[in-house]
């Protein structure tokens, strides 16, 4: 078998990314010829498989993006003999795996940030080429198969792109659960306070994620606000990411110095180990690895319906589920509830079991058993 992984770019930090070269690698153990396509790479599975870069302008970025598709169809028309898999919107793939989400979904439920400006959404050059792109590639007739990492993504292709139900396959994403030895938990709790400053009497409620927005950050300040108003248990929210904090800390008000704002951290295993709870209450998200990692931490874990990792989570036994992604009260309410240190132990240990019914071999072993299939429709 020969597969050509797609990916416009690779960050180390991306979970799309670490799934393609864990994929890689896999790919390339089981003795199928593997090679990726890409504008620029610095994965670690580059020594085991063959990159070849498409060379396309960096700027604008919409402009990059349809090049880019252009170039891979290219490449492909060459090449008849590698089966495309693409983890980017380019129509022409065999299989393509929807782990972005659908953007048009995106841009529906983004309405409710943006209540007075939404409708310029769908003038930005950006949002446009990305659902030029969506479109074309699920209604390409190169396509064969669909990866979806939820039940709610494969239902959104089915509704948006009358796609049939049977083409796509749901993989829920996979955890190394190795990274996160429990042993290692106690010394982590020291080691987090430490160099945040943080009392160990403090509840720390961690949030690892970038797009501040759509990810719940503005609900995470309001609620902050509100269990500071209600006189609470002394607690602290930490952010990891990338993003503008200082909209949020206004937001929060005489709670602001409840929220600690990190920035990006590589290597953010620690912290999951070193936290009381995660906290996630995203407006849209295909399927969040940071759940997944925090379940696999031993964390309980609260997060919104609009979230494709809340079906592999269970409301009120290993974390908490909010219908409302801007409902801080019912954010406030159930952070409320995890002060409880038995409550959370008790919810920390059934994530980690729900966690561990997920490894990442799990998933390497359905998706290849998906390409495999596309593989055989070939002969």
């Amino acid at each position: 078998m020969k597969v050509a992984l797609v990916r416009h770019r690779y960050s180390p930090h991306g979970g799309a990314e670490r799934y393609m070269d864990t994929l890689a690698a896999a790919l390339s153990d089981a003795g199928a010829e593997v090679r990726i396509l890409c504008a620029s790479w610095d994965g670690s599975s580059a020594g085991k498989v063959s990159v070849e870069r498409i060379s396309v302008p960096r700027k604008p970025v919409p402009l990059r993006l349809l090049l880019f598709a252009r170039a891979v169809r290219e490449w492909a028309a060459r090449h008849p003999e590698w089966l495309l898999f693409s983890l980017e919107r380019v129509p022409g793939a065999e299989v393509c795996r929807a782990g972005d989400g659908v953007h048009a979904e995106w841009l529906l439920r983004k309405r409710a940030l943006r209540p007075g400006s939404w409708p310029l959404d769908y003038l930005r050059p950006l949002n446009l080429v990305y659902l030029h792109l969506e479109r074309a590639m699920f209604g390409s007739p190169a396509l064969r198969r669909v990866i979806a990492n939820s039940n709610r993504g494969r239902e959104e292709i089915v509704r948006r792109f009358g796609l049939p139900a049977e083409t796509i396959r749901v993989v829920h994403n996979g955890i190394d659960i190795a990274r996160f030895p429990l042993d290692r938990k106690a010394d982590a709790r020291r080691s987090f306070r430490t160099r945040f400053g943080i009392p160990d009497a403090e509840t720390v409620f961690l949030f690892v994620g970038s797009g501040f927005a759509r990810k719940g950050v503005g609900t995470i300040a309001r609620a902050a606000r509100l269990l500071a108003e209600r006189g609470c248990e002394p607690f602290r929210v930490v952010l990891v990411g990338k993003g503008d904090p200082s909209a949020y800390v206004r937001s929060a008000g005489p709670a602001s110095d409840r929220l600690l704002f990190t920035g990006p951290v590589a290597g953010a295993d620690d912290l999951f180990l070193g936290a009381d709870a995660f906290v996630f209450p995203t407006v849209y998200e295909p399927f969040s690895n940071a759940c997944l990692e925090a379940m696999a931490a031993g964390l309980p874990v609260i997060t919104t319906l609009a979230n494709g990792a809340s079906e592999v989570l269970s409301d009120g036994v290993s974390g908490f589920l909010l219908e409302n992604p801007l409902d801080a009260s019912a954010l406030a309410d159930r952070m409320g509830k995890l002060f409880s240190l038995g409550l959370r132990e008790q919810m920390g240990e059934q994530a980690r079991r729900l966690a561990e019914a997920h490894p990442v071999e799990r998933n390497t072993r359905e998706t290849l058993e998906v390409l495999e299939s596309v593989w055989g429709m070939r002969k």
